[in-house]
């Protein structure tokens, strides 16, 4: 029998500093043609980020929650702040980096989002006897505008989607979101959100313009 997992990547509320970016930053028609010796070079690179990322995280969570096991998923949580820092710019792209443990004078912000997209198509490709689903969604507040140039770059980069939402009514939000994502992952989650935390569309209000 085939093994299947599913691996979801949710955003509310982004603010709109991190939807617009340089032209220069990253160029989609290269994006994924890397040779494969500079691949192998930022596969590695990624991977030593990511570890040192995931230790930091967990020693953070388990000094927070020292009596409970901790479970979570490193590249969830480093693959959301990846995408954003695609969207960002000037300091705040360069602190969200540093903060996954990535040092911009080893390796080239380009670089670390084609070493994403390589990992997660990588991670995508099924075996005779395992499946792997992995999916991205970004649900941003309804009254902020998402570039086009951004969605392609998420979608080609992270295999990513956005949407807009009104998270002013959150019983309509939740519902919107556990729909595409019951339907991305054919029934086997159908439900990732109980409820939205009361406070999300204040949240989402503040950071929208």
């Amino acid at each position: 029998m085939a093994f299947t997992a599913a691996l979801w990547i949710l955003m509310a509320g982004i603010c709109p500093a991190v939807l617009c970016f340089p032209n220069d930053t990253l160029e989609l028609d290269t994006a994924l043609h890397v040779q494969e010796n500079g691949r192998q070079v930022v596969s590695l690179t990624l991977a030593s980020s990511n570890t040192g990322f995931a230790f930091s995280l967990y020693k953070e969570l388990a000094l927070q929650n020292p009596d409970k096991n901790v479970v979570f998923s490193p590249l969830s949580i480093s693959g959301v702040l990846a995408i954003v820092s695609l969207g960002a710019k000037g300091n705040t792209m360069e602190e969200i980096l540093e903060g996954l443990k990535f040092s911009l004078t080893e390796i080239l912000e380009a670089d670390i989002h084609r070493g994403f997209g390589h990992l997660l198509q990588r991670l995508s490709q099924s075996g005779d006897q395992e499946q792997i689903s992995i999916g991205s969604a970004m649900f941003i507040q309804n009254l902020l505008q998402i570039l086009e140039e951004f969605q392609e770059k998420i979608r080609v980069l992270y295999q990513a989607e956005a949407f807009t939402v009104d998270f002013q009514q959150p019983h309509e939000a939740k519902n919107f979101i556990n729909g595409y994502v019951s339907n991305q992952t054919q029934g086997k989650i159908k439900e990732l959100m109980s409820d939205l935390d009361e406070d999300s569309h204040r949240v989402a209000m503040s950071l929208a313009p």
